[in-house]
């Protein structure tokens, strides 16, 4: 599907997502700014529309040059069918799905806005933060159907990409996947550091604790008034709770420092506790390891953000050059000290002042 007149003869010859548009002219519309796939809104001229994900034969963002198993968007259908079983609320309706064209059709949710930008720009309830708090409780209180293989919701070499990218390329001096800019340059890792970013790996290659989203962030979160859907699991894979909460924290890190750096009104503290509440409530009491897997792998999303092409967006969104070079240096130690420091965390309040070390000068 590399043209619009694919996708339209594609919808004409699939009778009920031909069926789900009012009348025949079709608008095709490539939107989004993914790394991996194509994704296409489809409307007709009275309104109806649609999303379609496409997964090409390659890595969206760098072309044919970069090939990718097409078969990792057959996960994705896999891993949101069951996220849309177990968090009906939290999950976009899914139309259709086809794993023999490499697709599926979703709800369209033009109307939301995605929490990372929202973030920097307006209030966001607390309430939102709690329902991502009872979503992790859920996946770790639920079990997907016995009857598939591990392969039917991870795919190994979308997991291959996230060990390399998070875990052992920002850690490889002048590695040609990175891109430092110009007003950063990494600090030498110490021995018990790179240590505990082995350990990090090992968990993440070998702990199996339940079927994670694997890539959630504030950028695969979308948010409209109090509703909230969760999208782009195609790196799902069962794994540590932990790299999902820590991902999760990184990026409400990564926004809450570019609002003291814009002087926008903090909501950390009240984030954080609002999630936290909401996971603790749902699987009644939460295990220290989870606790402590969520502040290292918090550090290793806030380090290899610094380090690799796609940045953190609201470190990039800050005005100034002066302040950007900042806020790298406050990201940066914050990911030092949750990384060695992650055993010793043995409450949330622990975790809670370890950040506002770093950030009281410009939370208060």
């Amino acid at each position: 599907m590399k043209t619009k007149n694919d996708i339209i003869r594609y919808i004409d010859k699939t009778t009920h997502l031909k069926a789900f548009f009012k009348n025949e002219t079709l608008h095709v519309e490539e939107i989004g700014d993914g790394n991996l796939n194509f994704i296409f809104r489809i409307s007709d001229d009275s309104g109806t529309s649609l999303i379609l994900k496409y997964a090409a034969p390659y890595l969206r963002l760098l072309g044919e040059d970069f090939p990718l198993p097409q078969e990792r968007i057959c996960v994705e259908m896999h891993t949101l069918s069951y996220f849309k079983n177990i968090a009906p609320s939290l999950i976009p309706e899914i139309y259709h799905c086809d794993e023999e064209a490499f697709c599926f059709a979703m709800e369209d949710l033009s109307s939301y806005k995605l929490l990372q930008s929202a973030q920097l720009s307006q209030f966001i309830s607390l309430s939102l933060y709690a329902k991502l708090g009872t979503f992790l409780a859920t996946l770790y209180t639920k079990t997907p159907p016995p009857k598939h293989e591990i392969h039917y919701y991870e795919n190994a070499t979308l997991k291959r990409i996230s060990e390399e990218y998070i875990f052992i390329f920002p850690y490889i001096e002048n590695h040609p996947a990175l891109l430092c800019p110009s007003y950063f340059t990494p600090k030498a890792k110490s021995t018990h550091f790179m240590q505990n970013i082995a350990h990090l790996l090992k968990l993440f290659q070998e702990e199996k604790e339940c079927l994670i989203h694997g890539d959630l962030h504030t950028g695969s979160v979308m948010i409209k008034n109090e509703s909230l859907a969760i999208i782009d699991a195609e790196f799902s894979l069962f794994a540590p709770l932990g790299f999902d909460i820590g991902t999760l924290l990184a990026h409400i890190l990564f926004g809450e420092i570019y609002n003291c750096f814009e002087s926008k009104p903090i909501q950390f503290q009240p984030i954080v506790r609002s999630l936290w509440k909401a996971f603790e409530k749902g699987i009644a009491i939460v295990p220290e390891h989870i606790l402590q897997q969520s502040v290292g792998f918090c550090g290793a999303e806030l380090s290899r953000r610094l380090v690799v092409p796609a940045k953190a967006k609201p470190l990039e969104a800050i005005a100034t050059l002066e302040a950007k070079e900042k806020a790298y240096k406050v990201c940066e130690q914050l990911s030092i000290e949750m990384i060695e420091r992650f055993f010793e965390m043995k409450s949330l309040e622990d975790f809670i002042s370890l950040v506002e070390k770093h950030l009281c000068d410009k939370m208060h």
